[in-house]
């Protein structure tokens, strides 16, 4: 039986782990000014990231439309849905909207949507883990018990150089703008647990930062098997901080079997900005 994964294109992927996942993406949009971007594998992330730095408005996004998700969920018997978080964008509303377009001409199908309370890095790993399930022969209905429970256990954390996106936006609080930029202050960032944002802590300067998101890792996987889990890390801009923190991570934290680095895709670079790290596990 034909099983597909859908992502929204805040799944942050190389070219090689597309190959591998095997998904169909739901493209975002995004506006700068007069200037369109549609987020699929053409764009240009430093030219995006130049028009953002160009312009003093904030960018605007708009997620994948019903329609074009039902396009999608009608191009196999069966489907699951990655999207980033609901606190976060339209994406998930729109493909449930869809589910429910397609299930009323096809009630054959099985359509489900995973909101994945996280974005970027934490949809990437999401699809992973979906993957694995599908490839392992798993039922559909085992699999969403699978997948929801992981959702329900997926940690995201993130530190930012450049949180003026997320606050002109209304994603985060202005005083946590103010404190990444004013008073020079770099919080760590992470998901609620319900895939709203939260700052975890306040560290001075950039590089402190990135010790003390390597430190809370390791806090949060102490208690894991060894070599049991797998860190996904998106990257904005910045491939040598990402790889200095991915041996940081494998020296550090023996829980961890892998760790995947992914540039960010559009979405994911008009929040994250030069510089931002986010990751998942």
């Amino acid at each position: 039986m034909s099983i597909q994964i859908i992502v929204d294109s805040c799944c942050d992927m190389t070219p090689a782990l597309r190959n591998l996942l095997r998904v169909s993406v739901a493209s975002l949009k995004i506006d700068i000014g007069t200037n369109h971007y549609i987020d699929d594998e053409q764009i240009d992330v430093k030219t995006l990231l130049a028009d953002m730095k160009a312009h003093k408005e904030p960018p605007v996004t708009a997620c994948p439309s019903p329609d074009e998700y039902a396009t999608l969920m009608e191009q196999a018997q069966d489907s699951f849905v990655v999207t980033l978080s609901s606190k976060l964008s339209g994406s998930y509303n729109a493909a449930c909207v869809a589910r429910e377009m397609v299930l009323e001409k096809h009630p054959e199908k099985k359509i489900h949507v995973f909101d994945s309370e996280s974005a970027a890095a934490g949809e990437t790993l999401v699809a992973l883990k979906l993957r694995d399930r599908i490839d392992g022969g798993r039922k559909f209905e085992e699999i969403v018990g699978e997948i929801t429970e992981f959702i329900a256990g997926l940690r995201t954390r993130f530190v930012l150089e450049d949180l003026s996106n997320l606050v002109k936006n209304g994603r985060i609080s202005k005083v946590a703008g103010l404190l990444g930029g004013v008073l020079a202050l770099r919080p760590i960032m992470g998901e609620d647990g319900h895939g709203s944002i939260v700052a975890l802590e306040k560290v001075r300067g950039t590089q402190n930062a990135m010790h003390r998101l390597v430190e809370l890792v390791m806090e949060s996987t102490k208690d894991a098997a060894a070599k049991s889990l797998t860190l996904v890390m998106s990257y904005c801009n910045c491939p040598e901080r990402a790889m200095t923190l991915k041996k940081d991570f494998m020296e550090k934290c023996s829980a961890f079997r892998e760790v995947i680095l992914v540039p960010t895709s559009g979405l994911s670079s008009v929040y994250a900005c030069n510089g931002g790290i986010i990751v998942a596990f």
